[in-house]
């Protein structure tokens, strides 16, 4: 019996979900109960030793690292906690290194990559006790990993490459692994939830969504990170067609705990709040997540002040002394009382982040948008909730899922049960090539030349575009490139990949045109010189860019690893 496991590897919680194929039912753990807790979801927090061993994932890393604290032995420990983002808007190479808590730096690769190898174990496992023994080995499933919307080529490629460092797939197998793009794994989960799957408001034309072709909905995907939009129209059949090209920001949740933290440390001073920052880490950890369970709820919260924090702020004055400069603020017995007005000024960055995405979609005429699904773990806050519904609720009907947290990694196992559920995408950006022109002085005036081995003279910079800014790309159709080569015992041509917000550029070398990746071509046979052709095919409609290249002298098809990646 197949099975799908989807793993949503979260800023700020991770979970997994995983489905038989033969069965309906989507099963999923419960995380913390050691600790007097149940959770969908775990902390996305690593421990490693000091000789860089990994010990602890999720609340287990939390608890360990803070018993080591006081211990004073952390100091030599590795923690990240809240990492996913350091693959937002960055160069990205195979080395590229994070900073822990103890200030050294490891390998990004090797904390995703043993991250992920813990849920890989821990699905495993739990499938094990669900099927009476019977044991799945990693490459008995098919996996599912989502990455926000917004994110490059080149970090879809790093989980992708982490994924197959941590085991899940191995490089012989690619396919076992479908990186999902969380919106819209939420979307297919909305889109076939009945009236009694949201928390209030009604559908209003039939039991489901997709039941209705010609429906067009939002989902807006508010996680601790990122905010992902992505517009969706239902179709024969109950696929979907992307109507405007996924759009977001990193003014999700955590935007709200920083605002959080710098309050804080308004309210104590500096001095004392750097010392307690300094000294006592695991302890600024749980004020902070603290605070983030409190985003789910409304009006005035109190949050518990850690001892540390109240001891270093005694040394220098009283306590109540801290909190009589603000009224938005006050001290309760050992725990920081916020009020309702000060929680949803701390929110305020993130809902307009939030509503400057959707006002922008939402004044195109040719979108009809009939439904707006709130998902994601911030979506639980009232403060977004009800911003979004006061803003945009007259237009809209906005909906949330009761399962809102989990509706990114449910829809992700139907994803990849079905990975052509979305038959067309609008490209983010215009996509190309760098080719070679004969040199023209005036056409090129100024350009960079190459002159080849036989005294031709060519410009280099030229960019051949493959696909347009927010042009409809089918998810099944390859469009077909044909190359020559440039030199007469060429053999091998390289590929360089551009991209730009502009939807006509000419020159590779134009402002605002950014080199995404590279492939290089093996030509094994020269005898046709310049004559010598390659024959290239992409797909641009899927979540990761896919391509194969054709010698034609040769007639050998290869698929082409497309490197994303700088070197």
């Amino acid at each position: 019996m197949e099975v799908y496991i989807a793993i949503d590897f979260g800023t700020a919680f991770t979970g997994y979900c995983f489905k038989f194929s033969e069965s309906k039912q989507v099963r999923q753990p419960k995380w913390g109960e050691e600790y007097g807790l149940n959770t969908p979801k775990t902390p996305t927090c690593i421990l490693f030793d000091e000789d860089e061993n990994f010990l602890k994932f999720g609340y287990d890393a939390v608890i360990t690292y803070t018993r080591q604290t006081r211990k004073n032995e952390a100091k030599e420990l590795f923690l990240f906690d809240n990492f996913k983002m350091e693959l937002f808007g960055k160069v990205l190479h195979r080395d590229s290194m994070m900073t822990a808590k103890n200030r050294k730096k490891m390998r990004a690769m090797k904390v995703f990559s043993e991250s992920l190898k813990f849920m890989k174990v821990h699905a495993l496992d739990m499938i094990g006790k669900q099927t009476s023994g019977v044991k799945y080995s990693a490459s008995d499933a098919t996996w599912v990993l989502t990455v926000p919307a917004i994110w490059s080529a080149a970090a879809k490629q790093f989980m992708r490459e982490a994924a197959t460092e941590a085991g899940l797939v191995t490089e012989s197998e690619p396919e076992r692994l479908i990186v999902a793009l969380e919106p819209e794994a939420a979307s297919v989960w909305c889109k076939q939830l009945p009236k009694e799957g949201f928390m209030e408001g009604d559908l209003t034309e039939a039991e489901t969504i997709e039941q209705v072709p010609g429906t067009q909905y939002m989902v807006v995907d508010c996680g601790g990170g990122t905010i992902d939009i992505t517009v969706h129209e239902v179709v024969e059949g109950g696929r979907l067609k992307e109507l405007h090209r996924v759009s977001g920001n990193n003014m999700g949740g955590q935007t709200v705990d920083k605002n959080f933290k710098a309050f804080i440390r308004e309210i104590f001073s500096e001095n004392v709040f750097d010392e307690f920052e300094e000294n006592h880490p695991s302890e600024l950890q749980r004020l902070l997540y603290d605070f983030s369970i409190c985003k789910r709820y409304d009006g005035e919260v109190l949050v518990q002040c850690p001892y540390s924090l109240q001891q270093i702020a005694s040394k220098v004055d009283d306590i109540e002394a801290y909190f009589s400069r603000d009224n938005d603020v006050d001290w309760e017995s050992g725990q920081i009382l916020l009020s309702g007005a000060k929680l949803k000024d701390l929110h305020e960055d993130s809902v307009r982040g939030i509503e400057s995405l959707m006002k922008e979609i939402l004044k195109k005429p040719t979108l009809n948008i009939r439904y707006i699904f709130l998902v994601g773990g911030f979506a639980l806050s009232p403060y977004v909730n009800r911003f979004v519904k006061e803003k945009f609720g007259s237009k809209c009907q906005v909906l949330c899922p009761v399962d809102a947290q989990m509706a990114v990694v449910n829809g992700a196992v139907m994803f990849g049960m079905m990975p052509n559920v979305v038959e067309s995408r609008i490209s983010v950006f215009t996509y190309g090539i760098a080719v070679v022109h004969f040199f023209d002085k005036i056409k090129h005036k100024g350009k960079s030349k190459y002159v080849s081995k036989d005294g031709v003279h060519y410009c280099d910079v030229c960019f051949h575009c493959l696909v347009k800014k927010d042009e409809s790309v089918p998810f099944d159709e390859a469009e077909q490139y044909i190359f020559n080569a440039l030199e007469i015992e060429q053999n091998e041509m390289l590929f360089s990949f551009y991209c730009t917000e502009k939807e006509t550029a000419e020159f590779v070398d134009e402002e605002g045109m950014m080199k995404i990746g590279s492939l290089a071509v093996s030509m094994p046979k020269i005898s046709q010189g310049r004559n010598h052709s390659v024959i290239l095919e992409i797909k641009f409609g899927f979540t990761e860019m896919q391509a194969t290249a054709t010698d034609v002298d040769s007639g050998e098809t290869t698929s082409v690893k497309m490197d994303f990646m700088s070197k």
